[in-house]
């Protein structure tokens, strides 16, 4: 109730930025995840960011506690991923806040289809409105692997490889050979395996869904060659082999 009160404006008092996100954190932090991320339908505006009362980077942090929610009657997991879907173009996708971190390299496989399905496409939304570039296509190249990997449904398997094989030709004339993104370590090879497993799904209308997002994905990974980002924080976008070895050889980061 104190949580809530926190996001009950007033006429005298709006509800302000810190306000908002203390509310919705202290619900997650005390098991109510499926009430924080309802409230956060209304306090996140898909229009805006001026029109929203709470941040992107704060939005993300309850989403991430809502996929995380384990109970089997909680609609926590598909309440998060509609609203990430509905909000994934103002979304930056080579920005660590702006993804949750338990679908970064990770996932989610407990999940309904639904709510996988809706993940998907958020991170496919998120990346197309994102500026092209090799940054953006690393980071894509290894959450898409995190969700092959992670999931033994060889429906999903199949509709995932179908999207790393789109992206697979301008990786390979890039001529990385691993891609370090949050807690993953994956391998052009292991992409090529994740890639071979592609295949069409037998409901038609999924499978046409998947055929648009793969041709889009083409088109925009072909986008991407020879653009490179140096902003501040690039260097933690990811790292190719030489960096990766010096990694390992550290132990820990």
């Amino acid at each position: 109730m104190l949580a809530g009160s926190l996001l009950a404006p007033s006429k005298d008092s709006p509800t302000s930025p810190a306000s908002a996100a203390s509310g919705l954190l202290a619900l997650t932090q005390l098991d109510h995840s499926e009430l924080a991320v309802a409230l956060l339908v209304d306090l996140w505006s898909d229009r805006s960011e001026e029109s929203s009362e709470v941040s992107d980077e704060t939005a993300v942090l309850v989403i991430d506690a809502a996929l995380r929610e384990n109970s089997a009657t909680s609609n926590a997991p598909l309440i998060a991923a509609e609203l990430l879907c509905r909000n994934a173009e103002k979304l930056d996708s080579c920005q660590s806040l702006h993804w949750p971190s338990s679908i970064d390299g990770r996932w989610v496989p407990g999940v309904n289809p639904k709510t996988k399905l809706l993940l998907f496409d958020a991170l496919i939304k998120m990346t197309m409105t994102s500026e092209a570039s090799e940054n953006a296509l690393r980071s894509l190249a290894v959450r898409l692997y995190g969700i092959w990997h992670c999931d033994a449904d060889p429906h999903v398997k199949g509709c995932v490889g179908v999207l790393i094989r789109a992206i697979i030709p301008v990786l390979e004339q890039l001529s990385y050979k691993n891609f370090l993104h949050g807690p993953m370590n994956v391998t052009m090879d292991q992409l090529r395996t994740a890639a071979a497993c592609a295949e069409r799904n037998p409901d038609d209308f999924l499978a046409r869904m998947v055929d648009n997002r793969r041709e889009l994905l083409k088109v925009w990974s072909g986008a991407c060659k020879n653009k490179l980002f140096y902003r501040a924080g690039a260097l933690a976008d990811s790292s190719c082999d030489s960096t990766v070895s010096k990694v390992s050889a550290m132990g820990s980061v």
